[in-house]
């Protein structure tokens, strides 16, 4: 975890400024500019404070059956911690995002807060920020917010991050507190096979081309048939590419192909590392040492090919965990990490993700609130370590529980929460929303207690995973950069178009169906006609503004 572990502890302070919305003199006589929040619900009969309302837009998760006071738990206890009596605006899962755009162009009413992972970016936050369509939050964080101005404090990356070209902040992001996602293009390796075949773990790409070969012609699974697989993967799976971990092996690159280097912002697949990295994995292809159908696999394909023979077909796999390509525990204990390989040249490196912190956007205040003090306070409340606890695992004593003490976690500190069970997030459940209140986890999966050992432990495997990359990772990935409305635009536009040819190129180089030798400019020439050189442009320009030498 980045900043080390931080105690699950109640907090009073937050609590008590969102208690306070319901009668805070300046949110009573903002009345005159049409925030109301003299509009509160009538005393309850039995005798409690009275309730302010507020609306939430939200998309309603699948499994979360039911949203309401009294039937779901984060709800009952947030309403009854704050007297904000939350009415739910709940959008269809499927098409939130444009039934938000249509809202949002159109000036209708999304209450008081929109709230939860729509899949926003900087240039819809600057689009509808500068329309007045979202309303600007710097000025009510600062008021109001202790929660979100300390995060701040803590993450000047993420601040940095939501604000927009003409200095305002229009949305909020999630801290994204993976250490080990940030990790994830990791690449396992048949255990049993390295033990059968009497070799060492591969430190080179030569040593693994040599460990490839082997499990094919030797027969290490022993059942006198020539059905080993040397690599798989899935390109629909999380980290799965059969080429990224093994690219790293010749040049730098984040989750876009891109990287910084001497404050440069370069496209590595439009390099020669790149290139000779290609013709490696052509080579292994040619020899029948990478399975064909890695490039079409979805997770389920993939794992049942690493399924086979009771998990004894697959010499190696590409994935963020064993998770995705194994379905059973007993295979998952098979595989085990390779450390980053060092290529031809010498050159040796693990991707890090350096911005994994700043996740998505998941609240915005619309110009439609009528309680923009309330909104924010109740906004701010989300940002306690009890409410991301809960929106996250569900609740305490019946979900999961705070461990005793001294109980090792997965990443080797004091365990901060143990699942009572099984983890709910994917069941139909009562408990939370599903993450879309999830802001600010002051610890990650992996400081859940660590389980028995033999059993298959999938946080101590990525955390030590993870650990072990982070000694050859370089910072080079390009930041999150916060462009205007048109440059964003532009932008993406680029970023996808660029991204969809320079993956599918990548593939045709590696089986063959382009020739790294006769075809490699020509490919240039397309990225270049594509904006290759006005994407870099663009990136380079704000880096240069807001980025260099920070």
């Amino acid at each position: 975890m980045r900043k080390g572990l931080i105690g699950f502890l109640t907090s009073l302070l937050a609590v008590t400024m969102v208690v306070s919305a319901c009668s805070n003199p300046e949110s009573a006589s903002s009345s005159q500019t049409g925030n109301d929040s003299s509009n509160k619900t009538d005393q309850p009969k039995d005798g409690s404070k009275k309730l302010t309302p507020l609306t939430v837009t939200t998309p309603r998760w699948p499994n979360t059956l039911s949203y309401e006071y009294g039937e779901n738990e984060l709800t009952t206890w947030e309403q009854d911690q704050t007297n904000i009596q939350v009415k739910w605006n709940l959008f269809p899962d499927a098409d939130k995002m444009q039934k938000l755009n249509l809202e949002l162009s159109s000036g209708g009413n999304l209450g008081d807060v929109v709230m939860g992972d729509f899949g926003a970016d900087n240039s819809f936050l600057a689009t509808y920020g500068s329309q007045g369509a979202l309303i600007p939050l710097e000025e009510l964080i600062e008021k109001y917010a202790p929660n979100i101005k300390q995060q701040f404090e803590q993450y000047p990356d993420l601040k940095k991050s939501v604000t927009a070209p003409d200095g305002h902040i229009y949305g909020l992001r999630e801290l994204g507190v993976c250490y080990n996602c940030d990790r994830a293009m990791r690449f396992w390796i048949n255990s049993d096979f390295l033990k059968k075949l009497n070799m060492k773990m591969p430190e080179t790409t030569d040593e693994l081309a040599q460990y490839l070969r082997a499990v094919k012609e030797k027969d290490p699974n022993g059942n006198g048939k020539a059905d080993e697989i040397g690599i798989t993967g899935s390109p629909k799976s999380w980290y799965a590419n059969v080429h990224q971990f093994i690219l790293h092996a010749f040049t730098y690159f984040d989750g876009d192909g891109l990287y910084v280097k001497n404050d440069k912002v370069a496209a590595a697949y439009a390099t020669p590392e790149w290139r000779e990295g290609l013709r490696y994995l052509n080579k292994l292809y040619g020899e029948g040492l990478i399975d064909p159908s890695a490039f079409t696999n979805d997770e389920n394909q993939m794992k049942q090919t690493v399924e086979l023979n009771g998990g004894l077909t697959v010499a190696a796999v590409a994935g963020g965990g064993q998770h995705v390509f194994a379905a059973n525990d007993s295979t998952r204990l098979k595989y085990e990490i390779v450390p980053p390989l060092k290529g031809p040249n010498g050159f040796q490196n693990a991707y890090r993700n350096d911005y994994g912190i700043i996740a998505s956007y998941k609240f915005m205040i619309p110009a439609s609130v009528k309680d923009k003090v309330a909104a924010i306070k109740w906004i701010d409340f989300q940002f306690t370590p009890d409410a991301s606890a809960r929106g996250r695992y569900g609740t305490p004593g019946v979900n999961w529980e705070k461990p005793k003490a001294g109980t090792i976690a997965a990443n080797g500190g004091d365990a901060q929460f143990a699942i009572i069970g099984h983890d709910i997030w994917q069941d139909p459940q009562k408990a939370h929303w599903h993450g879309a209140n999830s802001v600010w986890q002051r610890w990650g999966s992996d400081a859940r207690a660590k389980l028995e050992a033999g059993q298959f432990d999938l946080e101590t495997s990525l955390f030590e995973s993870a650990k072990l990359y982070d000694k050859y990772a370089e910072k080079v990935s390009v930041p999150k950069f916060f462009f205007s409305p048109d440059t964003a635009q532009k932008y993406n536009q680029l970023r996808q178009d660029l991204k969809k040819y320079y993956e599918a190129a990548t593939a045709d180089f590696i089986v063959g169906n382009r020739s790294i030798d006769k075809d490699w400019d020509t490919y240039l020439g397309e990225l270049k006609k594509i904006g290759n050189d006005e994407f870099i442009s663009i990136q380079q320009s704000e880096y240069d503004k807001n980025w260099k030498g920070k």
